[in-house]
């Protein structure tokens, strides 16, 4: 093609990868403004009363659950019991539409609460909500936020928390350099240290209803990792991001496998963009393009449930999930079968 031409076409692709992000901007500081303006109270539909009581509890965990159809699945209820079996109460926290009553029989002798709310604000109008019934926070020795996109815990629980030591006032599983640096938060755990700081109450005050998902990941997501480093407060995955890196770059300079000629084409390319990608210091989600090496390698306790359902970053081989599962953990993959079985859609995997 004339060199011409693909000047043109680049010119033609920024300026409308451009015009994109303009757009985003403007949908999200619009949203921001309508939440501002609606009530911010009345978001709480019911709430039910646990076998548990959370009024003395120093360990908590707020779990955030959506599901059109007021299912809880058995992949939830999974995880439920691994948080209650390593000491957490839980605030079980659904912004679906409704809860089957099934649900709602089987979630209270396990959880301290159960509130279901109006679906505004993503996970972190959840959390939210879900913090608002422990009260002061400064009286629990830990706190963790989780939700119901991911798959797992595929390692002992109670194992995964006991990494989470006091060289860090914040632990998350993975972290991301996309936009800035930030734990990703499908799981936090906070220290005492972090629940008694001014940055965590502050955070928490200013997080309003938005109905943007990128104003979410942008300003809550991403923010409230930057919020506790400007508060002093160390914040640290136990799944980094640079190891994984790493690891990809010294396996593909040590096997020079972008020289290789008997692996398919396809691979290869992938390959090749993933290495230059991390080599130009261009951030990548590790919970999809590295998910194996994090759940083979790293022994992850967490899959994603968008990896399998939508695959958004084309990440080849995906297909061999269950198989990377069963050679590190005894998780039993049909949680995740029945539950993709019942929710996908014209894909496979």
């Amino acid at each position: 093609m004339n060199p011409f031409w693909n000047i043109i076409r680049r010119i033609l692709r920024r300026i409308a990868a451009g015009l994109g992000w303009i757009v985003t901007l403007i949908t999200a500081y619009a949203a921001f403004a309508i939440a501002l303006l609606l009530p911010s109270h009345g978001l709480v539909i019911e709430l039910h009363q646990g076998h548990r009581s959370i009024s003395n509890a120093k360990r908590v965990a707020v779990f955030a659950h959506f599901d059109r159809r007021g299912k809880v699945h058995e992949y939830v209820h999974y995880y439920l019991r691994a948080l209650r079996l390593t000491g957490f109460d839980i605030v079980f926290v659904t912004s679906s539409p409704i809860l089957e009553s099934r649900a709602l029989e089987r979630l209270l002798p396990v959880c301290a609460a159960v509130l279901r709310r109006k679906n505004r604000g993503y996970d972190f109008g959840a959390y939210k909500d879900g913090l608002s019934l422990i009260g002061d926070l400064a009286a629990l020795d830990e706190l963790i936020l989780a939700n119901d996109s991911t798959y797992g815990p595929l390692q002992d629980l109670s194992g995964v928390v006991a990494r989470c030591d006091a060289s860090a006032s914040v632990w998350g599983i993975t972290d991301s350099w996309e936009k800035r640096y930030h734990l990703q938060s499908y799981f936090l755990l906070f220290k005492h240290e972090a629940l008694i700081a001014p940055c965590m109450s502050e955070f928490w005050k200013a997080v309003r209803y938005v109905q943007s998902k990128e104003w979410v990941i942008t300003k809550y997501e991403v923010g409230l990792t930057q919020s506790m480093l400007r508060g002093g407060l160390r914040c640290a995955p136990l799944n980094p991001y640079r190891s994984a890196t790493a690891a990809l770059a010294d396996a593909v300079l040590g096997a020079a496998l972008l020289d290789r000629k008997d692996l398919p084409i396809r691979h290869l390319e992938y390959v090749s963009d993933i290495f230059y990608a991390v080599e130009r210091g261009r951030p990548l989600n590790s919970m999809h393009h590295f998910w194996d090496h994090l759940i083979i390698k790293m022994k992850c306790p967490f899959i994603k449930r968008d990896l399998l359902a939508r695959n958004p970053a084309r990440v080849p081989y995906v297909y061999r999930w269950e198989n990377a599962i069963r050679q590190v953990s005894s998780y039993d993959t049909n949680l995740i079968v029945q539950h993709i079985q019942s929710s996908l859609r014209n894909r496979a995997v």
